[in-house]
């Protein structure tokens, strides 16, 4: 039975784990809201909520890949939205769009200045600002 929860800050760890034995380029802070999906107390998949004070950042999505295309990170993502209230931002990949679409997140037609200084580093990695709410 997959299980969806925010991680406490003390469990943060047991995600960087997770991003390590699947080779995902970003690492959770303890300031960071994660995220996870559990099968039978093991995390098969985990996303970031970084805190940019203005709005929040969602990053380092990642399911492992035995449990893709089973609507494992559409069902992690729908829990996170549903509990925040403030603007979520996130940078996909031209081939994830239409998923993130799917959740109700919009293209970026205006960078405020935090975003765009954000967005200059992640640029080279042919990606699309998209915004939740």
């Amino acid at each position: 039975m997959i299980v969806i929860k925010q991680l406490e800050s003390v469990k943060i760890p047991l995600a960087n784990k997770f991003y390590t034995l699947n080779k995902a380029r970003g690492r959770a802070n303890k300031q960071d809201k994660v995220w996870v999906a559990y099968d039978n107390n093991t995390i098969i998949a985990a996303c970031r909520l970084q805190n940019k004070s203005t709005f929040l950042f969602l990053s380092t999505v990642l399911v492992a890949p035995s449990y893709r295309s089973k609507g494992v990170a559409t069902r992690l993502l729908t829990a996170l939205l549903n509990e925040q209230t403030q603007p979520i931002y996130t940078f996909a990949y031209q081939r994830l769009t239409d998923f993130y679409q799917a959740l109700g997140f919009n293209q970026v037609l205006t960078y405020t200045p935090a975003l765009l200084i954000l967005f200059d580093a992640y640029k080279h990695r042919n990606i699309i600002a998209l915004k939740y709410q």
